[in-house]
């Protein structure tokens, strides 16, 4: 603290209190303190005092003439003398009250007790979450200490957090109950990692697992986290989700970032410093970024202490192929390999695991890949895990029948039936898991039926002769079995709700369950209703949770399945129909809601107001014909707000499309007044694309200009006037 200068703090919201404790106040005051995260003083009241008069207090005890708290130069830790309003004769009256009167020059200062006792001149870093109470046997005192707290470093931090993607780290609240391995499964593999980290001599410092979908890798990754969690030694985790929507890769470095600064107090101050020093560094690339938040602060901490090299930290990267864009897993990549190939000590090692995508098998082939990346495959049929999926499968059918005892034979599950299933398997710890909680479904409630299914399924998927077999077709033959439950009058309903899941427009603005089903003109009796089957391949969130809860895929390699027709044939969604599909949904949505109710889905009525419009100028000609007859058929009565810049552009596109829509919409002459229901819509236009306005509805005029009136009659079943008024867009 400056002993030189008087140290001012804006004036702060003041709070009244009569009969608050001191550690509440207290409390209140940090907070405060938080929303500004400058450089500031704290006055934090330990000492728990009677209600006597009502006091007002703020950042601090004493107030100028404008209205600033301060704190006089080089103040110690002090007691301040309360007045008595209460007949107690041990009770001394105050001799001045600077909060009351505003005079900071009559205050009787007392010698301070506890650990801050003529403490000055001292800074607390980061954030204070305990205090010490310090007894007065001075009855009628409070004791104040002043602290200086130096929040910048939390502040940046913060940032850190804004950027990045918490529910990506591995004990995230998103990930409550991760896949992890069991005590005896997967134990060669986690065990390697482990040795191989804890080697000084190892020769590389990137180690790279690719295994086949729902094989188990996320499992092993999370157990490996947890156990160097244990010891110290993890640096940092993300965990990508393409169905959890954790896969943007601009939030991966800021992520790992903060756990380091977690987990490394002289990381934390470089990098602390680094981020309060440039603003922009979060805004950069990712190069940039690895470079300045991750590699050159670890190399300033490896000049200075050696035992970082020989003791380093583990970085993991789980699912990396459910990282948006296949440019940008590269990218990640090629980050990663370009680092551990130039520089062979550091106290940072990394640990990917993802799929054999194509690209990944390009990068690890090419003759230049580089030596500092030990790359394994994750075999699915070894013996080892073999045996771990049976250990699985058979402790889950254990768990089965002893919660549906009474209701099961006493020899179940047949034990030809559990050989069928882990030889169907073939080590695939996915497929078994699958299995498991597809047989174990309390909603269906029937673990016979359910493992009689699963053992049709896996009847046909012997392996003779040695002859290697696509891990995943156990998968998909389970999968279009769970959708074949589905009752024939209910499975359409069901593929809408998939289908909106998986849609790139959907899934962005209908998330949570309640919206969805209203978006999908859905009661909830019916929505619970077309799910009840999924429920061992999809994460329904129960109704009391509907409205902050979104509809969950268990596993990427279900929506894989589903968007692929090689693999899914008649359940197959997307495609070129997933344009059509998103359009018509949302134009039967408004030919059923009046905009204007109070009780409308704000949510949804915010998407339809755009998306419709968007989508439908991306139409292929094959699905025009259905798109046209939804709309004919469509109450353009209930049309009330939509987007102006994308309806506009829609009116455009229909009066100029091949063949000509003049049934649905037509350019027309003002209608007299009352003769149809008006739409106004006012468009911002750039100049230099006019030209095109004019050349479509006016080929032979070319000397019109800004502003441009049309008006239109748009609808079949029911007709609207919309009058667009086209103006010149602002410069920016």
């Amino acid at each position: 603290m400056q002993t030189n200068q008087r140290q001012v703090l804006p004036s702060a919201e003041k709070h009244s209190y009569s009969s608050t404790p001191a550690r509440q106040i207290a409390a209140i005051t940090l907070k405060t303190l938080q929303q500004n995260p400058t450089k500031a003083i704290a006055f934090i009241m330990l000492y728990d005092f009677v209600p006597c008069r009502s006091h007002t207090f703020s950042t601090g005890p004493f107030i100028n003439d404008s209205g600033d708290w301060y704190l006089p130069d080089s103040t110690p830790g002090f007691l301040i003398e309360r007045p008595a309003n209460i007949a107690e004769s041990h009770r001394a009256p105050m001799r001045h009250d600077p909060l009351l009167t505003g005079n900071s020059t009559a205050l009787s200062l007392y010698p301070a007790l506890g650990p801050f006792a003529n403490a000055s001149g001292f800074v607390i870093n980061g954030h204070v979450n305990m205090v010490d109470t310090v007894q007065s046997n001075q009855p009628g005192k409070m004791f104040f200490v002043g602290l200086s707290f130096n929040l910048t470093g939390l502040a940046v931090l913060q940032r850190l957090i804004e950027k990045g993607n918490p529910r990506a780290i591995h004990d995230s609240d998103y990930r409550e109950y991760p896949p992890r391995c069991s005590e005896n499964t997967r134990a060669s593999l986690r065990n390697e990692v482990l040795q191989w980290r804890g080697n000084p001599s190892r020769e590389q410092r990137l180690l790279w697992y690719m295994g086949p979908a729902g094989i188990g890798k996320s499992a092993i990754a999370q157990s490996i986290a947890e156990e160097l969690e244990e010891t110290g030694h993890l640096g940092g985790t993300f965990f990508f989700s393409r169905p959890g929507q954790i896969n943007d890769p601009a939030t991966v470095i800021p992520t790992l970032a903060y756990q380091l600064a977690m987990r490394n107090d002289t990381y934390k101050q470089i990098v602390s410093q680094r981020l309060a020093d440039d603003l922009l560094i979060l805004n950069k690339n990712r190069s940039t970024q690895f470079k300045k938040l991750i590699i050159e602060p670890f190399q300033l901490i490896a000049t200075t202490s050696n035992a970082s090299l020989q003791d380093p930290l583990l970085i993991i990267l789980d699912g990396l192929d459910e990282c948006k864009g296949t440019e940008e897993q590269c990218e990640l990549v090629q980050l990663l390999l370009d680092h551990a190939g130039r520089i062979k000590q550091f106290p940072l090692l990394w640990l990917i695991y993802s799929r054999p995508e194509w690209h990944f098998k390009t990068i690890v082939s090419d003759v230049d890949f580089p030596g500092a990346c030990d790359q394994k495959e994750i075999s699915v049929n070894d013996a080892e895990a073999q045996a771990d999926a049976r250990r699985v499968l058979e402790g889950e059918l254990a768990k089965i029948r002893k919660q549906f005892a009474g209701f099961l034979p006493a020899d179940w599950p047949p034990r030809q039936d559990v050989d069928r299933l882990c030889k169907a398997a073939s080590g695939h710890l996915g497929y078994v898991s699958f299995m498991a909680r597809f047989i174990g479904d309390k909603e269906v409630g029937d673990p016979e039926k359910q493992l009689r299914i699963c053992t049709r399924v896996a009847s046909g998927l012997g392996v003779d002769g040695g002859v290697q077999v696509n891990p995943l077709e156990a998968l998909d033959r389970l999968y279009g079995r769970v959708l074949s439950d589905v009752p024939a009058t209910v499975l359409p309903i069901t593929m809408q709700i998939l289908g909106a899941s998986l849609n790139r427009w959907e899934s962005n603005f209908v998330q949570h369950v309640q919206d969805q089903a209203n978006y999908l003109l859905l009661t909830q009796a019916s929505y619970y209703g077309a799910l009840k089957s999924l429920h061992s391949v999809l994460n329904v969130p129960p109704p009391s949770e509907a409205s902050s809860k979104a509809l969950q895929f268990y596993h990427a390699s279900f929506t894989d399945f589903l968007r692929d027709p090689a693999r899914s044939g008649k359940f197959h969604i997307g495609g070129a129909t997933g344009n059509l599909d998103c359009v018509v949904r949302c134009i039967r949505w408004m030919g059923k809601h009046n905009n204007t109710s109070p009780n409308v889905n704000a949510n949804v009525l915010d998407s339809v107001r755009i998306y419709p419009w968007f989508i439908a100028r991306r139409l292929t000609n094959e699905h025009l014909t259905t798109f046209m007859d939804e709309m004919e058929s469509f109450d353009f009565e209930k049309l009330r707000d939509p987007d102006p810049e994308y309806f506009a552009e829609f009116i455009r596109w229909l009066i100029t499309k091949t063949p000509p829509n003049k049934l649905l919409v037509r350019l027309a002459d003002k209608p007299s007044e009352g003769t149809f229901r008006t739409l106004s819509v006012e468009y911002q236009l750039e100049t230099k694309y006019f030209k095109y306005w004019v050349s479509d509805f006016f080929p032979d005029d070319k000397s019109k200009q800004l502003p441009l009136s049309l008006h239109f009659l748009i609808g079949v079943y029911t007709q609207l006037h919309v009058h667009l008024t086209v103006h010149e867009e602002a410069p920016s």
